[in-house]
């Protein structure tokens, strides 16, 4: 096993269990932080002459605002009937995945991928459309994947929230529409249509990832297995879509989302090929029994027999 990622002795404390660790961590990631979309009252009068200015009004704002500040309360008191220093029970939560989220968004403006870049969306996404970050590439213009970051081992989790953007999204051939959106490269400002993809970590590569973020560690930060496995999920999840497509090709409705579905299978299989994912996963066997550890592609490869079964049933 390579001595990166050898697990961590049992009972030693967890690195973001110091409040100093955070800090430190929090001031490497500042850029990512203070890219993100905060002032929603920036976007007033966006997109004028749509049909969508209407979105854009003061009122309308303000109500989204008021939408934030509410949800936000909530899960605030629900982690503080926890306790907020019990790192056990954020695992699956949200300060976890806003770590997570944070990182990832990073390496991928360090090019993770190449010619890709990302922004943390506004919280009003986050918390309506429960998409936390958007990934751009420069091939085509404008094409972006959104990701909904979950940290957790348990399986269940995985699996809800893959049924959730089943049910809401897939079932219908609708994709999800972040309204408070700034281009990183444009500073155009209005609505984005991107599909949406769950990515599971697991607690360990967080802690893998800060330490490397708070000692320094180039190696570890531009190597990380996390970086295949983000894309093997995708794929699974992709193509898990796209077979539901074909199944229903003759339907009309889901057309616009095929296309869009078709646009990012092709931009995954140039961004494979870049870091030569398959291939690593023939050479490495660190990084096989990685990805065959994962919870999360697990469930989406059990999601996938799911869907397939209820197809073969029509």
């Amino acid at each position: 096993m390579n001595e990166q990622f050898k697990p961590s002795i049992k009972n030693e404390p967890s690195i973001l269990e110091s409040q100093q660790n955070q800090l430190l961590l929090f001031k490497k990631l500042e850029t990512v932080y203070s890219n993100r979309t905060e002032d929603l009252d920036s976007f007033k009068g966006a997109m004028p002459g749509t049909k969508f200015e209407n979105d854009y009004t003061s009122e309308s704002i303000n109500k989204d605002k008021q939408y934030v500040s509410y949800t936000r309360s909530k899960i605030e008191e629900a982690n503080s009937s926890y306790g907020r220093d019990n790192l056990e029970h954020l695992e699956g939560g949200f300060q976890l995945s806003e770590i997570l989220q944070a990182m990832i968004v990073d390496r991928l403006n360090k090019k993770w991928f190449k010619g890709c870049k990302s922004i943390m969306t506004s919280d009003y996404d986050d918390l309506r459309v429960g998409i936390d970050a958007i990934m751009k590439h420069e091939r085509g213009g404008y094409l972006g994947i959104a990701f909904d970051f979950t940290v957790t081992n348990q399986d269940k989790k995985i699996y809800e929230k893959l049924q959730k953007n089943w049910s809401n999204n897939v079932e219908g051939g609708n994709i999800p529409t972040i309204k408070y959106f700034e281009d990183p490269d444009t500073k155009e400002k209005g609505r984005l249509l991107v599909p949406k993809f769950i990515i599971g970590a697991s607690k360990k590569d967080i802690e893998e990832l800060a330490n490397a973020y708070i000692t320094d560690n180039n190696e570890v930060l531009e190597n990380h297995p996390l970086k295949y496995l983000i894309l093997l999920q995708i794929e699974e999840q992709l193509q898990t879509i796209l077979d539901y497509h074909e199944v229903n090709r003759s339907n009309i409705r889901f057309d616009f989302a095929k296309l869009q579905y078709e646009k990012i299978q092709a931009l995954l299989r140039n961004i494979k090929n870049e870091i030569h994912t398959d291939e690593k996963m023939h050479e490495s066997i660190d990084l096989y029994e990685y990805t065959k550890s994962s919870i999360a592609l697990d469930m989406m490869r059990r999601f996938r027999i799911m869907r397939e079964k209820d197809f073969n049933k029509k």
